[in-house]
């Protein structure tokens, strides 16, 4: 052969290499990695709306229930209304009187009156002498009358009632000389105002 014509170096061909089928391989795998994460977050996206509306449709669900049971309360109410329009006067005012009743008596029937008494027995002391006791069974509030020998005696009443962990906001609310009478002995009016908590709380 001729000078003309280069040699080609027999080390410079691979057989089965090609630059442009490599390119293609790698084109390919990205166009399949990019196609599967858009399907992976076009799934996620479709969960999403899923959930989306399954939530808005139970909150639809709900505020239906709700409407409907606001709406069976109104008809109820308005049944009670349409009732008690048909009552006498009268008749409701009787009613009124009597569950005013038994609610008194549920209230005296919580107070503990024996509670009480007890307590009274520890504070006063022997030169006091009690002529009223009179309980507000709903607030608890007590109201002590009596009669003490003297000032001290009084004082000592009073300190006694703050002592018991059963009683406070002790209060003397009025105090007069009571002069001595046919068997009245002389000594100090006196008016107590106190809570009673009972059970010593």
């Amino acid at each position: 052969m001729g000078s003309g014509h280069r040699r080609r170096h027999p080390t410079l061909l691979i057989p089965g290499f090609n630059l442009a089928s490599l390119n293609y391989r790698r084109a390919r795998r990205d166009v399949i990695l990019a196609a599967c994460a858009l399907a992976v977050l076009g799934l996620l996206l479709l969960g999403q709306m899923g959930m989306w509306a399954a939530g808005r449709g139970e909150r639809q669900a709900i505020a239906r229930r709700l409407a409907r049971m606001e709406g069976e309360l109104r008809r109820r109410q308005e049944e009670v209304r349409a009732v008690l329009a048909g009552v006498p006067g009268e008749v409701m005012k009787q009613y009124e009187s009597k569950v005013k009743a038994y609610n008194q008596i549920l209230e005296a029937s919580a107070f503990s009156w024996i509670g009480l008494l007890v307590e009274l027995e520890r504070s006063v002391p022997p030169a006091v002498s009690l002529s009223e006791i009179q309980p507000d069974h709903a607030s608890r509030v007590v109201l002590l009358r009596g009669v003490a020998r003297s000032f001290d005696d009084l004082s000592l009443l009073l300190r006694g009632l703050e002592q018991r962990t059963a009683f406070r906001d002790v209060y003397l609310m009025r105090q007069a000389e009571q002069k001595a009478q046919p068997g009245k002995p002389a000594g100090l009016e006196f008016a107590v105002r106190l809570v009673y908590q009972g059970d010593g709380k």
